[in-house]
């Protein structure tokens, strides 16, 4: 039994020279070059459908279209012209989208003054009562309009034209036809101009398109921002059905996040001209560029730190600091440590995205080549281990639950914002999928896409 604790004691005596002979051997610091090639910028691409309500187009129509579509008063209250014609909406204008062209019926009045009157004051009553039906093709603009090509389609008299004179009834049917052949193109241009003018896509679209670059905090512990830019938009035709107008819209944006305790500040991009196209993906292919400074990550270690410094082989070994650089395509992690040995010792690890946890990690960290013939073999079980998972935890940026609820902060913030109010923004589906992972000169570059699919339908135009 005492030849036992004879070894033991030999065995730790042993152990302690060791660690003597590894402070009296300073590791050296791996040399900061050998970095990976930059990731070059990867466009972002936002797909999905925005909805109309025909309803809602229908009604923003009769609001905004003058009632009188010909033949306007002078501020005296007379139209001017020896035999002044005027036509007016006698009642609400009916929108329905048939055969992928938008259908417009609406009934009409008409008023002429008397013949060789020079009173051009308008009678009381119309001189006939006619409903009409229009057509259009409608398309969005490259400034955000919908234009619309309206042409007469057919008319039905619903009060004929007459006119009585001296007691007798005289037909006015093919006067009143002549009179409408002459001005329907006035009419056509008057409700195309009415959509163009006041169905304001552009104004609806502005404010999505500046809340989308709003700064969104991903992670509140390590300050973690998602900062989008948005840079263009492609639309494909405009589909639909008896109750809504459809189009598929197509955003391209670059992303970047960034580490600060505030939210970051960056001018916002003016909205981009609509590009047309015959068919755009629906598929949304969202890239996020992260760029992490050694110097952010070097805070968050030293507050890490600070507030709960970090023993371990019972207390022999303290870690006082921690810092990281990037060398030979590996992040290098420098930690000061105290107690049986004292001074810096340099680990290296690749960093990766952990699809199961959502974390940014960093892997089969270990001692650098320069600690070769400082430390022995016989200490490893003693602090190696413990060192390599204190510091790989300390490493470890989680982003689980952060991850997971992005669509709802997404969408959070979507509401508070301006477009909200009118719109309802539905993202259906969130995945992660890392890409790429670079060590530069001074940060950590890292590409993860994100696959979604999401909806806008517009409620209020």
């Amino acid at each position: 039994m005492g030849s036992f604790k004879m070894v033991r004691l030999l065995t730790g005596l042993v152990a302690v020279l060791l660690f003597v002979q590894c402070q009296s051997e300073k590791p050296q610091a791996p040399k900061a070059e050998g970095f990976d090639p930059p990731i070059p910028p990867t466009l972002s691409y936002l797909a999905g459908p925005i909805v109309f309500d025909i309803k809602e187009i229908q009604e923003k129509i009769n609001q905004k279209l003058d009632p009188v579509l010909i033949g306007k008063e002078t501020e005296k209250g007379k139209t001017e012209g020896i035999i002044s014609f005027r036509v007016k909406r006698l009642g609400s204008v009916q929108v329905q989208y048939v055969d992928h062209q938008i259908k417009l019926s609406a009934p009409l009045q008409m008023w002429l003054t008397k013949p060789f009157s020079k009173d051009t004051t308008p009678p009381k009553k119309p001189f006939c009562v006619l409903h009409v039906d229009f057509k259009s093709p409608i398309v969005v603009t490259p400034n955000w309009r919908f234009a619309s090509h309206t042409t007469f389609t057919n008319y039905q008299w619903l009060v004929k034209p007459e006119l009585r004179i001296l007691g007798k009834e005289f037909s006015l049917t093919k006067l009143a036809q002549n009179i409408l052949e002459k001005h329907k193109t006035d009419i056509e241009q008057a409700i195309d101009s009415a959509v163009y003018n006041n169905l304001r896509l552009d104004e609806m679209v502005r404010p999505t398109w500046e809340d989308m670059q709003k700064p969104l905090l991903i992670n509140k512990e390590y300050g973690l921002w998602l900062v989008p830019k948005p840079i263009s938009v492609a639309s494909g035709p405009i589909d639909g059905n008896a109750r809504q107008l459809v189009t598929h819209v197509r955003i391209a944006f670059e992303t970047q996040t960034e580490l600060s305790p505030t939210e970051p500040v960056h001018p916002k991009t003016k909205l981009a001209p609509l590009q047309k196209r015959d068919s755009v993906s629906q598929t949304s292919d969202l890239h996020l560029m992260s760029f992490i400074p050694y110097a952010d990550i070097n805070r968050m270690l030293a507050l890490t730190v600070r507030k709960q410094p970090k023993t371990m082989a019972l207390g022999a070994i303290t870690i006082k600091s921690a810092s990281v650089y990037g060398a030979q395509r590996s992040l290098i992690v420098k930690a000061e440590v105290s107690g049986i040995m004292d001074g810096p010792v340099y680990l290296r690890g690749r960093p990766a995205f952990d699809t199961l946890t959502n974390t940014l990690v960093v892997k089969n960290l270990d001692f650098d080549s320069t600690h070769e013939g400082l430390l022995s073999k016989s200490t490893d079980p003693v602090w190696h281990d413990a060192l390599r998972k204190v510091l790989e935890t300390m490493l470890t940026i989680r982003l689980g639950d952060d991850i997971d609820k992005l669509p709802q902060v997404i969408h959070k913030a979507y509401e508070k914002g301006g477009p909200g109010k009118k719109t309802d923004l539905g993202i259906q589906t969130f995945r992660f999928v890392p890409q790429k992972i670079a060590i530069r000169p001074d940060g950590i570059q890292a590409l993860i896409k994100v696959k979604s699919k999401v909806i806008v339908k517009v409620n209020t135009l």
